[in-house]
Formats: structure tokens, sequence, C-alpha cells
């Protein structure tokens, strides 16, 4: 679960989480209940959710893999299944949970129980900016694991880039974060292996060689050790 903002009725936003996860799951449609009016009337909206919707609601899948929950402007609750909740907050839950802290802030003067619904869904990890935070048995811990094999030689490309592509998308599901000069160096792998094939049959001419590939790699990683050790 994670909240995330909202204005006085769900916007473009919301609907288009609403919608991709609603299509990972294969739902086409969302019951709709609105709340605190006595006699709660369930309706059916087809998807995406329009502006129409109007605190105090709540939104549901009919099999109940996910809901939203709008009590008030200002933020609503978004809630679901794994397959649900990842293509409804691609950035990650814990991604999501920041971002709406941030937002609370802003927002305190006008919305002051926003930092109190922030407070309550804190992201569960830190986000580390130094390869010194990171706590062992991570996947981010393995990263580094893997830029320093494969610096040192002892990975080849193929190998690499599968498991860099494995292991990134097990961060994103445990809701790791990097920020600074850790988030840079990550983006820069990232950018480059997205210029590397593992298939050759499928490599373009303008594709990144195996060579190439751990040439750049090494040089980004080794400068990013240099920055660190002069700070």
């Amino acid at each position: 679960m994670t909240p995330i903002p909202v204005g006085e009725r769900l916007d473009a936003t919301q609907a288009r989480r609403l919608a991709a996860g609603c299509e990972a799951i294969g739902t086409t449609h969302l019951r709709h209940a609105a709340l605190g009016t006595g006699a709660t009337a369930i309706t059916t909206r087809n998807l995406p959710a329009d502006a129409s919707v109007r605190p105090p609601t709540l939104l549901w899948t009919p099999d109940h893999q996910a809901a939203l929950l709008f009590p008030s402007p200002g933020h609503a609750l978004l809630a679901g299944s794994t397959p649900f909740m990842a293509a409804a907050v691609p950035e990650g839950i814990d991604a999501a949970r920041a971002r709406f802290t941030r937002y609370a802030r802003k927002q305190a003067a006008r919305h002051p129980e926003l930092l109190a619904v922030a407070a309550t869904y804190a992201p569960a990890h830190h986000a580390w900016s130094d390869a010194v935070e990171v706590p062992p048995n991570t996947a981010t811990a393995h990263h580094l694991h893997l830029l320093q094999e494969f610096t040192n030689g002892t990975l080849p490309a193929p190998a690499f880039a599968h498991a860099w592509w494995q292991t990134r998308r097990t961060a994103q599901s445990n809701g790791e974060r990097v920020r600074g000069p850790l988030e840079e160096l990550f983006t820069h792998v990232f950018l480059l292996l997205e210029d590397y094939e593992l298939d050759p049959e499928l490599a373009e001419p303008t594709d990144l060689t195996a060579t190439e590939l751990q040439a750049a790699v090494t040089e980004v990683y080794r400068d990013s050790v240099k920055a660190r050790e002069a700070g």
C-alpha cells in the first residue's frame, strides 16, 4: 500500500495508475461506492476512472485484488496484489512513499493531516547515496559486487548484463532506492547496458561490443570510486 497525491477529485494521473494496474491483472472495470452517505450504493465504473470521482469514495476490483480509498481531498491510499502494484506504481512502493512525503511537507499548511499519513506509510528502505551505506544481502549490494567482478575482468559481459537486469528487478521489487553519486553511477551503467545486445545475432552495428561495454563501465565505475575517495 502507498499513499498518492490527489486533488479535489481523481485526475488523469490516478486514472492511468488504476488502468495500468487493472490491465496487469486482467480487470476491465471497477466497483465504486460513495462513503458516508448512509445506505452505500455500489456501482460499476469502466476504466479509466473519470474525474467525477470525489471523496469520500472507495474503488476496488471485482476480484478484490486491488483498491483505492479516496477519503478526503489531498490524498488517496492505493493497495493491491504484487502484479497490480508493480504496474500501477512502476517507480516502486518506497519511491512512491518518499515522493508522497515530499508532497505532504509542501502541502502541510493546506492539508496538515498529510504529514500523519506520510509518517504511517514511510519508505521501508533508506535511499543510499554511497556504497559504504549499502547493507549486505541487498540487491543494491549485489549490484556493487557485479560491478567489481565485471571491471576486474572476472565476469563476462553477457553474464554481467543478465545479472544486472535481474538484480535491478529484485531491487525494484524490494523497494530499494539509491540517490546522489550512487544513483548517477547506476544510471550510467543502465544507459550503457541499453546500448549492449546480449544476443550477438541481434546486435546492430551501433551497439556496444562486450569489450567496449567493459571499458566504458570500468571507466564510469573507477571515476565514481575516485570521486568518493576524493570527497
